[in-house]
């Protein structure tokens, strides 16, 4: 969704360094500049974010993919392995590309992996890190002021024991305290509110962040006029919701099915894996086809997937 897009690329523009450190899980990055690529082959999604940085050893581009939902037009190991094609060609760099899911439900059935063939005929291993925040310790990341990610961690774990409503007080009460300027901390909250309520309701973030303190973000008066008020203040209407959530469900069950066929294929490049395709489709548990993934990665033939997959 474009207002969510617009946030996330301000906060990675503004607080770059905290989110590569994120990204290539170490702090030993600098990022020297913000990229600007036009892929005339490549659908652009406007939530990504492109950056030269220096590592220890090597000079690199750091690609950043932020995602509300599971990818739903493409694959998301095709989408990852386009991108980083189209990087090294364009920079001739080594290339590092991350997702990052911001909706609890997403992300689960992306293998972080993309790959086919074998070392007779040749072929593509590429893997890339899968970051979902709902995995993350939020603690870490309040005691460790990383203001630019302040917004995202009402959708971290919370410490063992606390209440949604205790953790989101915390998470507001963080970025209240923040060394920022009046602005930018209107900013981090009006974001904490957008971002925290893909997992809480927003009413949780209204009883901890006044509208005239959100008032003071540039993003609000523009995310306000697209109607986006309606959805801070009361929520998402019941029927929308659950239209949503079933699109949701919908689109990963699609996304874990193809992720097996691409896993088989890499795996066993001499059989076909499409006949496994209509057994695949006629399963309705999401949860059962997720485990389906690291069967067809860890199966040591490709008759004992199969015998698996009558189990």
């Amino acid at each position: 969704m474009a207002h969510y897009d617009e946030i996330v690329k301000h906060l990675m523009d503004r607080f770059s360094d905290e989110f590569a450190a994120l990204a290539l899980n170490t702090a030993d990055v600098e990022v020297q500049e913000k990229l600007t690529t036009e892929q005339p082959t490549i659908k652009v999604h406007h939530s990504d974010m492109t950056f030269k940085v220096r590592l220890p050893d090597e000079d690199a581009i750091l690609h950043i993919e932020a995602q509300t939902d599971d990818s739903r037009d493409k694959p998301m190991p095709l989408r990852m392995l386009a991108y980083s094609s189209f990087l090294g060609l364009q920079y001739e760099l080594p290339v590092y590309s991350t997702v990052f899911y911001l909706r609890p439900t997403a992300g689960r059935t992306d293998p972080g992996y993309y790959g086919y063939g074998n070392d007779r005929k040749g072929g593509v291993q590429y893997t890339y890190p899968v970051i979902r925040l709902v995995e993350l310790e939020g603690a870490s990341f309040l005691e460790a002021s990383s203001i630019g990610l302040l917004p995202f961690t009402p959708l971290m774990r919370p410490p063992a024991g606390m209440t949604d409503e205790a953790w989101i007080e915390k998470c507001v009460e963080t970025t209240f305290s923040a060394s920022v300027d009046n602005r930018t901390r209107a900013t981090l909250l009006f974001a904490l509110s957008v971002f925290g309520s893909l997992a809480h309701s927003p009413e949780l973030f209204q009883a901890f962040i006044s509208e005239e303190i959100m008032q003071e973000s540039p993003f609000y008066e523009t995310i306000i006029e697209r109607g986006f008020k309606r959805g801070v203040q009361q929520g998402i209407e019941q029927g929308i919701e659950q239209g949503i959530e079933q699109g949701i469900e919908q689109g990963a069950r699609e996304t874990s099915i193809a992720n097996i066929l691409v896993v088989l294929t890499a795996r066993f490049p001499q059989r076909d894996p499409q006949p496994v395709r209509q057994a695949l489709e006629a399963i309705r548990d999401t949860d059962r086809l997720t485990q389906l993934i690291q069967t067809a990665a860890l199966t040591p033939t490709f008759e004992a997937f199969l015998q698996g997959l009558d189990a």
